[in-house]
């Protein structure tokens, strides 16, 4: 679950981090007034800078260096490099399409006031106007800002570092790594393809008519702030945590149903308040449509059983089994038995509808889903993401180490991202594009 938040980010520091960070200062840039205004990587990334000098990205170094630098079988290119390789391959193909349809003179974008249809538009410059909007112009910020407290908390579960949401210490949660670790195997049971079919079948669902009537009738259940069916079922004093997995396990069939007569029957099964049954009736009515579209119902089969299957084994090291389903678990803990507000439901429903108000023209999807149709075409950059992501997340020790992988790098990852990693990427990003002399930059500060 959160292997897909956690290692897009890594990625992004595992160059510098790599190279031990002996040299921080890019190539001279062509001479332009404007750029010239611009500060350098010290003053937009000083957390990152700071934490690099100051040796507290070590474990993520090490890991990275003796393990994702170096290739798997002679002849072979290290992990690290096929992902970014596939990356670069993606923007590189982009750029080298004729200049966008509504193009005027010599630019290659249409104007931002008059963009053609996405269909039409050309990614680079969809992934421009989307950041100009978003970040630029500071209307997604909050999704932003609501993203790093998400990964700090979660992060300080699993690595047990500091006080939990009441103000009381942690304890470390390995077993969540472990399981994404499982998630990213590349076995028979799971794929990293069956993610991205998921992703680009359900991008495109979500652009239909009946894709906006499910994120509406999704948007209804937390519409009210103070109370309502489903608030008032997720809380501790209704649901407990095993009730939870229990939960969870009576729904996850019911979603792997093979058709709407299973889904049905399955739903008027479940022991739910009435009102809540009521409140989820528009919802299941959309579920018993997307039955029918196997390229999202095919892919969410085989990702369920993978995610099911790695998070309810037992855990490894002879933990207790009454540790099963440490996925569940967290979910449970950080949002309902903790309360941590990050994880509250009527607060991340309020930051995504408003990203959906100001993302009205649908930009988001259609990159995601547009990424992920180039990523789905490089089988050996997938085979490299895979690894990079079991990589990172193994709790098993290799010969001579005293901690695992994870024990390693996600103590890392959790200092910079608490330490604002995300927004000081996001700034650095955003002054790269946009230069620093075009107005007031919200993400930076």
């Amino acid at each position: 679950m959160y292997a897909r938040l956690l290692v897009p980010g890594l990625l992004s520091a595992l160059i510098a981090l790599s190279c031990g960070a002996s040299n921080l200062e890019a190539p001279p840039a062509e001479p332009r007034a404007d750029a010239m205004q611009c500060q350098g990587i010290d003053h937009l990334m000083p957390n990152f800078v700071r934490a690099i000098s100051e040796g507290r990205t070590e474990g993520l170094k090490h890991v990275v260096e003796t393990q994702l630098l170096i290739p798997l079988r002679e002849g072979d290119s290290p992990p690290v490099n096929d992902v970014l390789r596939a990356v670069f391959r993606t923007l590189d193909g982009y750029a080298r399409k004729p200049p966008e349809a509504g193009a005027q003179g010599a630019d290659y974008c249409a104007p931002t006031s008059s963009p053609p249809p996405l269909l039409q538009a050309n990614e680079l410059c969809e992934m421009r106007r989307a950041m100009d909007l978003l970040v630029h112009q500071g209307k997604g910020i909050d999704a932003i800002e609501i993203a790093a407290p998400q990964l700090n908390t979660a992060l300080g579960y699993i690595t047990g570092e500091g006080l939990d949401c009441k103000a009381r210490p942690r304890t470390p949660h390995f077993e969540v790594s472990a399981a994404v670790a499982g998630m990213c195997s590349q076995t028979g049971q799971c794929q990293l393809n069956d993610g991205l079919d998921l992703l680009i079948g359900f991008t495109n669902y979500l652009a239909t008519p009946d894709g906006q009537a499910l994120k509406d009738h999704l948007n209804g259940l937390t519409v009210n702030p103070d109370g309502g069916s489903l608030t008032a079922f997720l809380n501790p004093s209704s649901l407990t945590e095993d009730e939870a997995v229990l939960l969870v396990r009576g729904l996850l069939p019911m979603l792997q149903a093979a058709n709407s007569t299973e889904l049905e029957d399955g739903f008027n099964s479940l022991t739910l308040p009435a009102d809540l049954k009521a409140d989820l009736r528009p919802v299941i009515d959309d579920l018993k449509k997307l039955l029918a579209r196997e390229e999202i119902m095919g892919p969410l089969r085989r990702a369920l059983n993978c995610i099911w299957g790695v998070d309810s084994m037992g855990r490894p090291n002879g933990q207790d089994s009454g540790k099963n389903y440490p996925l569940v678990r967290m979910v449970y803990r950080l949002a309902l038995e903790e309360q941590c507000p990050e994880f509250g439901l009527t607060r991340l429903s309020a930051v995504l509808k408003g990203v959906q108000e100001v993302d009205s023209r649908g930009s988001l999807l259609y990159l995601a889903g547009t990424l992920a149709k180039a990523v789905r075409s490089d089988e050996t950059a997938i085979d490299s993401a895979a690894i990079v992501c079991k990589t990172l997340f193994s709790t098993d020790r290799a010969a001579g180490e005293a901690r695992s992988n994870a024990e390693q790098a996600l103590p890392v990852a959790a200092d910079l991202v608490k330490n604002g990693l995300i927004n000081e990427g996001i700034c650095a990003i955003d002054t790269l594009i946009f230069g620093c002399s075009g107005g007031a930059q919200p993400a930076c500060r």
